[in-house]
């Protein structure tokens, strides 16, 4: 009896061990071949910051609060921030000018279409500057003053 638990116990380690080595050296290797490739290193993403923007929303020709944003824009390498930057006065007034027209017609009693924005913002952003210039435009406050 004792002899049949000894062979036993032998043949569960030899078990183990050949299921171990064909798990680690043949299965795994064989994962690894297949496995996706890497993806491709991130962008070179740099951030353009203007000026806060304080815009006034009027209503019948008179004042009746400001709304003050923070925008950052998002340009993919060093040509790009070096032309935003170069343009950034520009930008600045179109998006200026933009604003202002479009907070003289919609309301901001109750909220502000912070998304509704950023896509205008992004479209004057492609018109000054270029197609492809500007990949994206952030908006970090967006809040309205009395």
């Amino acid at each position: 009896m004792k002899k049949i638990l000894i062979i036993l116990v032998v043949l569960l380690l030899l078990g183990g061990g050949g299921g171990g080595y064909y798990y680690y050296f043949i299965l795994l290797p064989e994962q690894e071949a297949m496995a996706e490739p890497a993806a491709p290193p991130p962008p070179d993403t740099r951030f353009v910051e203007l000026q806060s923007l304080r815009i006034p929303v009027m209503r019948n020709g008179a004042v009746i609060n400001y709304v003050s944003m923070d925008i950052s824009l998002e340009v993919l390498g060093p040509d790009n921030e070096e032309l935003a930057r170069s343009l950034l006065p520009r930008v600045r007034n179109a998006f200026l000018t933009d604003l202002l027209v479009y907070f003289a017609v919609v309301p901001v009693e109750d909220r502000i279409l912070v998304k509704a924005i950023k896509r205008r913002l992004l479209i004057l952003c492609n018109r000054v500057l270029g197609q492809g210039v500007v990949d994206d435009v952030l908006i970090q406050n967006a809040f309205k003053q009395t």
